[in-house]
């Protein structure tokens, strides 16, 4: 599903003169108005924030489906719904030359985005087993790659990429995704949301499907009742999350990681590209085949991310991948600053090059995986819906207007729009190598349960102040945080061992 998804995303970036060319038509026969620079440009920015608009609507009234209807629904069912509609219109949109048609495509693709970005993630990460919760979070990476590839190298005008062919990319869109719902329509539903309907049966059929005939299912589904069991609350807001000391300090680790991926810049490197390679010192078909063979030479490599983030684990990996990007940061202010002040040369094409080098190894590391893979390991179920809403909604917030200032800020300045990050990365780094916990091959309810014993441990620490004022608030904030966490403390009280039958074992 994300392979075509994929496909979807970047249609618009790759088939962007084929694109121009049906907005040159939608304006003069459904507008009658003469095709200019600025209506040009308006048509742009419609289908540009068109998905943007999508993703803020998926957020508050689609993605909620996760927790009411389960994952299955949103994942298979939602998707293939919203990929078979997405692809209708922009079929239609090549067949009639019409924008409109498109733009609304974008729409339903912004509404998918979420269910791509975190739904699926989630899914994926509640049934794979603790071990390999770090590789099935990084695998679906290959996905990404795989999309670019097959647009980079067929959607060149020169290729498929043309007026009257162009179609084909929405139509094979909607062939596959039949082909991949009925092949998905049969896995079955996450075991971890089972437990949390109390749909014990079902629970252990999905768990032995998931886990293997060899392991023990009554231990696996003790383990997602005690996770269940970290709050007493089925559904709990970000207002509780930010109230919560245990839930506040995991908020804190999980938005350090965003924004250093987010001050990354790489979405302006993306978005801009082609502006980056030429003022660089290239031309536009050699950024489109630099883009191309940087793709394909680093595909082997995220092989090497799907292992280590297992393998070494969460720390050391954050560590390799943030060395990378924070080099990567500086390689790119020097870059600009050459060109700034003496122009492109072929030292700068090198540079640049490098840089993106640089940015293709970043994915290889798995930290790119570590925001959603957090959002699994730190939070209880019924906090991550609302976790993952904020993430979203903050990402967005903060990159938009990155994105937006990048073209002002570069043409003034071609520096300037990098400097911040030499400084934010280096702080939110530093923070992170303090307090990022270790959560490789742990459960969650053990990760979160030492996570509250260490903030416990902080607390009392306070507690033994002498003020009267310092230790009567720091035991408002500990009832505060036990009526939230149904931490191990309590929890032996509303722990059911009868919900596990020894007919489980297999």
């Amino acid at each position: 599903m994300d392979i075509i998804n994929q496909i979807q995303i970047t249609t618009f970036a790759t088939l962007a003169d084929t694109i121009n060319v049906m907005n040159n038509h939608t304006l003069i026969t459904h507008f009658g108005v003469e095709p200019t620079t600025a209506s040009i440009s308006i048509l742009n920015s419609c289908i540009t924030s068109s998905s943007t608009v999508g993703v803020f609507i998926s957020l508050f009234f689609v993605m909620p489906y996760a927790e009411t209807k389960g994952r299955k629904f949103a994942v298979i069912y939602l998707r293939f719904v919203l990929t078979l509609t997405t692809s209708i219109c922009h079929l239609t949109a090549a067949v009639f030359q019409a924008s409109e048609l498109f733009i609304i495509g974008q729409i339903f693709s912004g509404l998918q985005l979420p269910l791509r970005l975190f739904v699926t993630l989630l899914f994926i990460t509640e049934c794979a087993p603790d071990r390999y919760r770090g590789f099935a979070s990084t695998a679906l990476v290959f996905s990404d790659v795989i999309g670019q590839t097959i647009m980079f190298s067929v959607g060149s005008p020169n290729v498929l990429g043309k007026t009257n062919t162009w179609f084909i990319f929405p139509l094979f869109v909607m062939i596959s995704s039949c082909f991949n719902f009925c092949i998905t329509a049969r896995l079955p539903e996450s075991p971890k949301w089972l437990v949390r309907q109390n749909r014990m049966e079902e629970a252990a059929r999905a768990t032995e499907f998931y886990h293997g005939h060899d392991c023990s299912i009554e231990e696996k589904l003790s383990s997602f009742i005690k996770e269940k069991n970290l709050t007493i609350e089925d559904r709990i807001s970000l207002r509780q999350v930010l109230e919560n000391d245990t839930l506040r300090e995991a908020l804190k680790v999980l938005f350090s990681v965003s924004l250093f991926l987010i001050f990354d810049s790489a979405s302006v490197q993306g978005t801009y590209t082609v502006l980056l390679h030429q003022r660089a010192g290239f031309t536009v078909q050699e950024a489109m085949n630099i883009n191309l063979i940087l793709t394909v030479a680093f595909f082997p490599t995220k092989f090497i991310g799907t292992y280590i983030i297992d393998a070494l684990g969460r720390r050391p990996v954050m560590a390799i991948g943030g060395i990378i990007i924070y080099a990567k940061t500086w390689l790119m202010l020097a870059t600009q600053t050459i060109i700034y002040f003496f122009g492109s040369s072929a030292l700068t094409r090198i540079m640049f090059i490098s840089v993106q080098c640089l940015a293709e190894a970043i994915p290889a590391t798995g930290v790119t995986s570590l925001g959603i893979l957090f959002i699994t390991e730190l939070f209880p179920p019924s906090a991550r819906t609302s976790v993952a809403q904020a993430m979203m909604l903050g990402s967005i917030g903060l990159a938009f207007p990155i994105s937006s200032s990048f073209p002002i800020v570069y043409s003034f300045f071609t520096p300037g729009f990098f400097m911040p990050p030499i400084i934010t990365q280096f702080l939110l780094g530093t923070y992170l190598f303090r307090y990022m916990p270790e959560t490789r091959a742990r459960a969650v309810c053990d990760i979160i349960e030492a996570m509250d014993q260490e903030v416990a441990s902080r607390t009392a620490s306070v507690l033994e102040e002498k003020i009267p004022l310092i230790r009567d608030r720091a035991s408002t904030f500990a009832t505060k945080r036990n009526s939230i966490l149904n931490t191990s403390r309590t929890r032996a009280l509303t722990f059911d061992h009868n919900l596990i039958q020894g007919k489980y074992n297999c």
